[in-house]
């Protein structure tokens, strides 16, 4: 091949880069091979070093490249499993919306790796509703005729509920336990009457609504307002753990037994939820009043409601 004239040895070297351009490097040592000095002409060697130089860059620029697509391809692979867990957790998130109290998710959102579900005072209005006469009704009620009547009452009551700040603690068939908070405590107090007069108002909508096919339906209110334990509590069983968010102490005690005192419709209120709604809402004085298992008598008002 040393003997080969220039002309030749030149396309010989340019056949050579036309492989090489295309991207087939299996004849890339024979363009080393011209870079001998001594075997081959000055201008050769010349245009074969820089021909050379030119694959170890091409080359070089190509392995930087499967890098970053390995790289691309590994970080993908982790996108996609980061949004199938973000998925699931979404997933979750929208089943379990529908049993955990709003309170709950806002704390786990805030920190979701240490949530603090401890108990701590907190001044709140707690309010108690029922179904007068649940008992009865369901007795001479169909089943099926319950849980529509239960359902179609209690979701109109939600989005008063949610717009007033409310959370839902705790349900049983034919009642409710709503907690209001709010760092004004005059705030929650009035989110918790104003949550009251509007339940009391879509239960007379859907009374009339309905009316012909059901019986109306009561609604009975009590509400109580002051500081609470609020937070979560464990119960140890044989069959397990279980966890309920609630607001623990008098304020909710007494509320739950001026519910009991509301009949007929009627909107109840503690006499210090009376003093921070006074002037907001027509409040009328019932007196002191005995509630069962509460030792002394407590100031209750009647909301007025038209």
């Amino acid at each position: 091949m040393a003997q080969e004239s220039g002309e030749k040895l030149l396309a010989h070297l340019i056949e050579l880069t036309k492989d090489v351009s295309q991207g087939v490097y299996d004849r890339a040592g024979e363009i080393f091979e011209f870079t001998k000095t001594g075997e081959y002409p000055q201008r050769i060697v010349e245009l074969a070093e820089s021909f050379g130089m030119m694959i170890v860059k091409v080359e070089g620029r190509e392995y930087q490249l499967e890098q970053i697509i390995e790289e691309l391809r590994r970080k993908n692979e982790e996108l996609e499993a980061t949004l199938k867990r973000v998925a699931l957790l979404e997933h979750i998130k929208t089943h379990l919306s529908k049993f955990v109290p709003e309170s709950v998710k806002k704390i786990i959102e805030t920190a979701p790796e240490a949530p603090d579900l401890e108990k701590h005072e907190m001044d709140v209005s707690v309010l108690f509703l029922d179904i007068a006469g649940y008992t009865r009704m369901s007795e001479s009620v169909e089943f099926e005729d319950i849980h529509y009547l239960v359902e179609r009452y209690f979701s109109s009551f939600l989005d008063d509920i949610y717009e007033n700040k409310g959370d839902i603690n705790e349900t049983a068939g034919d009642g409710l336990m709503i907690i209001f908070q709010d760092a004004d405590r005059v705030r929650h107090a009035r989110n918790a009457v104003a949550t009251a007069v509007a339940i009391h108002q879509k239960v007379q909508i859907i009374n009339r609504d309905l009316g012909g096919r059901y019986e109306p339906i009561v609604i009975n209110i009590g509400i109580n307002s002051g500081h609470a334990l609020v937070g979560s509590s464990r119960f140890e069983g044989i069959t397990g753990t279980r966890w309920t968010f609630t607001a623990s102490g008098p304020v909710t005690n007494v509320a739950a037994r001026i519910g009991q005192l509301a009949k007929e419709g009627k909107i109840l209120i503690g006499e210090e939820t009376a003093r921070r709604v006074g002037g907001h809402f027509a409040l009328e004085p019932l007196g002191p009043q005995s509630l069962k298992n509460v030792s002394e008598p407590v100031s209750v008002f009647m909301v007025k409601v038209d």
